[in-house]
C-alpha cells in the first residue's frame, strides 16, 4: 500500500498494496464501535488507509461519508467547527451556533466524519468528536493522527509497517530494475515496512542506499522521512525531543531501567526521562512493546537514524554511548551472578536486550582502551553463548575480542574459558585444545578459578578421544576441586555428563543410571534445569540400552521440554536423534527416518558439528544401517527429506507427542 499523512504529495500516491488485514480488522471494529483513531508512525499510511476505507463506504452508501482535511484547521473549538459545517454543506443562522446546526444536520441521517491528519489540531479535534458523539447517537467517527485525540472512551487502533510480503511488492512494484541485485526484503527491513520511506526509497536512483532524510522540493512535510520526522519533533516539549536524541544510541528495544540510565543526565532528571517516554509513545515516536516483564520501547529504525543525528548536533553521542556501554556492562555483570539462582529468569531478562549487549560489546572493540571491557561484557554472558542456543554470536564475538584485545588479563582469561566451552561444544576439539592450553599456562589472577576447568574440559576431549580411563581421571580431578571451592554451578553439576557418558563408553550403563539420577536430584534441589536437560538426555539413552523403552522416552521428552525453555538447539538436535534411535528400536521407523532427517538440517544450521557422544554416534550408525536395510529406498528418502524440510521447534513437537505427519 502507498499513502501518506496529510495533504503532501507521495510519490506512488496511487498505488495501494497491502493492508488487507488492517482493513479488514478496521471494517469490524468500525461496525461494532462508533469511533476510532488510526494512530502509528510518520509515514504508516495511516491517511491513505482511511481514505481508502471511506471510498469504500461511500461508494457503498453515498453520502455517507464527510471526509475532512485538518491539516490546515485552525485549532480553536469554534473554528474547527466551522470548519466541519462548511464541509457538510450547513448554514449556520443567526442565533445558532455551528455545534448546533452540525448537530442537526447529522442527526437526520447515519453518517460517518473522517477527521484525517488531526496531529496539530488533536485536542481540539478530540473535544469536537466527543460531544459530537455524545449530541449524534447516530453518528461514527474515524480519525487519523499520530497521537490520541484525548477524550474519555476513545479507541485507537495503532497502524505499523506493512507486512514483509506486501512491502516487498510495493518496493519491487514502485522501484521495477532499480533494485539491482539487492534483496528487497532487507532494503524493506531497514526500511521499517513503511509505506512512505519505501516509496522515497523506490524514487532513489540506489533504493538501497536511498538517502531518505534528503528533501524533494515543493513536496511539503511528506517529501522526506526528514521532513516528516521533523513536523513530528517540532510537536514535542523540550524534555521529549532530548530523550528522543539521546534513545537513538539503543539497538533494538529497551526498558525504562536503560532509559533512565543513559538519558537522566545534564539536568534531566529520572521523572523527566520517564514522562518523556509516556510522551513519544503517545506521540508515535516510540513504540511500546509488551512482553512477559513488562513494557519495552523501540525506535523504528528511521525514527532512530533522526534522533542519532539530533543527538550529533547536541554535541552528545559520545556521552550517551558511554553511559549505554556502562549500563549494559553492569546488566551483564548482574546476569552471570544472577543466572546461578534463577536460570530462566535471566535468561528471559536478558534476551530482550540482546542487540544492546552487541552494540556494547562491539563499541569497546572499536576504541583500544575499552577492549578489555568488551571481553569482560561478553564474557559474562558465557551463559547465552554455552546454554541459550547463540553460539553463532558468542564465537563471533569472543574471537573480535580475543583477536583485538591479547594482553594478559583476568577478562581474557575468562574469555578463553568460555571459548573453550564453546569449542567442545561446536566440536572443533583443535580449537579447545588450543584455548585450553593457554588457559592451563596462565597464572593471572582471573574472575574464575581456572584448575578445576581446566582438569574439566581436559576430560571431554577425552572422551572425545576415547580415552576413558584418562577422561575418568580427569573428571574426578575436576569434581573433588570444584565441591572443594564450592563452584556448583557451572562447574560441579555439568561434571555428571562426563562421568556417566564415561561409564556408559566402559559398557556400565546401570551404574550411569544411578549416576544420572543422583545428578537429576542435584539440579532439581539447586535449580539447574540446563544441566538438568542434559542430564536427561543421557539418561534416555542409557535407558535405551538398557531395553527399558518407556522410561527411555519419558527421559528424552523430559530433556525436549527442558532444553525448548533455554531454546538450547545443541540438546534440542541431539534429542531428535536419540528418540529416533529409540523409534527404530521400537520399530517407528516413520518417525525415527522423519527425526533423522529434521535433525540433519539442525546440524546443518548450525554450521559446525557439535560434539556428539561417542555412544550415540554407534547407535546412530546401526539405527541409519537398520532402517536403510528394512525401509524401501524411495519411501526412505522422502521420509528423510520430509524431516530435511521441518524446522526443528516442530519437529520437537513431533517427538513431544508422538505425532504422525
Amino acid at each position: 500500500m502507498s499513502g501518506r499523512d496529510g495533504a503532501g504529495d507521495a510519490v506512488g500516491a496511487d498505488l495501494f498494496i497491502g493492508r488487507r488485514a488492517e482493513w479488514t480488522e478496521i471494517r469490524s471494529l468500525l461496525g461494532r464501535r462508533r469511533q476510532l483513531t488510526l494512530t502509528g508512525v510518520a509515514g504508516a499510511g495511516k491517511s491513505t488507509l482511511a481514505r481508502r476505507l471511506a471510498d469504500a463506504m461511500e461508494q457503498t452508501s453515498p453520502g455517507y461519508v464527510c471526509l475532512l482535511d485538518l491539516s490546515e484547521a485552525p485549532d480553536d473549538l469554534p473554528g474547527l467547527t466551522g470548519t466541519l459545517a462548511r464541509a457538510l454543506g450547513v448554514r449556520v443562522r443567526p442565533g445558532t451556533s455551528a455545534f448546533d446546526a452540525v448537530a442537526v444536520e447529522l442527526l437526520s441521517r447515519p453518517r460517518m466524519i473522517v477527521l484525517d491528519d488531526c496531529d496539530r489540531v488533536a485536542g481540539t479535534a478530540g473535544v469536537l468528536a466527543d460531544r459530537l458523539l455524545r449530541e449524534v447517537g447516530v453518528l461514527r467517527v474515524l480519525a487519523t493522527s499520530r497521537q490520541r485525540l484525548g477524550f474519555t472512551g476513545e479507541h485507537t487502533y495503532q497502524l505499523g509497517g506493512l507486512s514483509e510480503d506486501e512491502a516487498v511488492d510495493l518496493l519491487t512494484e514502485l522501484a521495477g530494475d532499480g533494485l539491482g541485485g539487492a534483496d528487497p526484503a532487507e532494503v524493506c527491513r531497514r526500511l521499517d515496512n513503511l509505506p512512505l520511506a519505501i516509496e522515497l526509497a523506490a524514487a532513489a536512483p540506489d533504493p538501497a542506499a536511498a538517502d531518505l532524510f534528503a528533501d524533494r522540493p515543493d513536496a511539503g512535510r511528506h517529501g522526506s522521512m526528514g521532513a516528516a520526522l521533523s513536523w513530528s519533533h517540532d510537536r514535542c516539549d523540550p524534555e521529549e525531543r532530548l530523550v528522543w536524541a539521546r534513545v537513538s544510541v539503543f539497538s533494538g528495544s529497551f526498558d525504562a531501567e536503560a532509559a533512565q540510565h543513559v538519558c537522566a543526565y545534564g539536568g534531566l532528571a529520572v521523572e523527566q526521562v520517564l514522562g518523556a517516554l509516556r510522551g513519544l509513545s503517545d506521540k508515535s515516536v516510540l513504540l511500546a512493546e509488551k512482553d512477559g516483564g513488562g513494557v519495552r520501547h523501540r525506535l523504528p529504525n528511521t525514527v532512530r537514524a533522526f534522533g542519532a543525528a539530533l543527538l550529533e548536533d547536541l554535541g552528545e553521542t559520545e556521552e550517551a554511548r558511554r553511559r549505554h556501554r556502562d549500563h549494559f556492562l553492569h546488566l551483564s555483570t548482574r546476569a552471570t551472578a544472577g543466572w546461578r539462582s534463577d536460570q530462566l529468569g535471566w535468561y528471559h531478562r536478558i534476551l530482550p536486550d540482546l542487540a544492546n549487549l552487541r552494540e556494547a560489546a562491539e563499541d569497546c572493540y572499536a576504541r583500544p582502551e575499552e577492549r578489555r571491557k568488551g571481553l569482560e561484557l561478553v564474557g559474562n554472558l558465557w551463559f547465552l553463548w554455552v546454554c541459550c542456543g547463540r553460539p553463532a554470536l558468542g564465537y563471533e564475538l569472543l574471537r573480535r575480542g580475543l583477536d583485538l584485545e591479547r594482553r594478559p588479563s583476568a577478562e581474557r582469561l575468562k574469555a578463553l574459558w568460555v571459548q573453550t566451552w564453546m569449542s567442545i561444544q561446536r566440536g572443533d576439539v583443535e580449537d579447545a585444545e588450543r584455548t585450553l592450553a593457554e588457559c592451563a599456562t596462565s597464572d593471572w589472577e582471573g574472575a574464575v578459578d581456572l584448575v578445576p576447568y581446566v582438569s574439566h574440559f581436559q576430560s571431554h576431549l577425552a572422551v572425545a578421544r576415547g580415552d576413558v580411563g584418562k577422561a575418568l581421571w580427569l573428571i574426578k580431578d575436576a569434581r573433588e576441586r570444584h565441591r572443594s571451592s564450592g563452584d556448583v554451578f557451572p562447574g560441579f553439576l555439568p561434571t555428571y555428563t562426563v562421568v556417566a557418558t564415561g561409564m556408559m563408553l566402559s559398557g556400565e550403563y546401570a551404574r550411569a543410571t544411578a549416576v544420572l539420577r543422583e545428578g537429576r536430584e542435584l539440579c532439581a534441589s539447586y535449580r539447574d534445569y540446563w544441566t538438568l536437560a542434559r542430564l536427561d538426555l543421557i539418561l534416555g539413552l542409557a535407558e535405551h540400552i538398557l531395553d527399558n523403552t518407556a522410561a527411555a522416552t519419558a527421559s528424552v521428552r523430559e530433556s525436549l521440554r527442558g532444553a525448548r525453555m533455554f531454546d538450547d538447539d545443541i540438546c534440542l538436535t541431539e534429542g531428535l536423534e536419540v528418540f529416533a534411535v529409540i523409534a527404530e528400536g521400537d520399530a517407528h521407523d516413520t518417525l525415527a527416518l522423519f527425526l533423522l532427517g529434521a535433525a540433519a538440517t539442525a546440524r546443518e544450521n548450525a554450521g559446525v558439528p557439535s560434539l556428539r557422544s561417542p555412544v550415540l554416534t554407534e547407535l546412530l550408525r546401526r539405527s541409519e544401517a537398520k532402517l536403510l536395510a528394512r525401509n524401501d529406498r524411495e519411501e526412505h528418502d522422502r521420509l528423510i527429506e520430509t524431516g530435511r524440510s521441518t524446522d526443528l521447534r516442530t519437529a520437537v513437537e513431533h517427538a513431544l507427542q508422538g505425532l504422525a505427519f
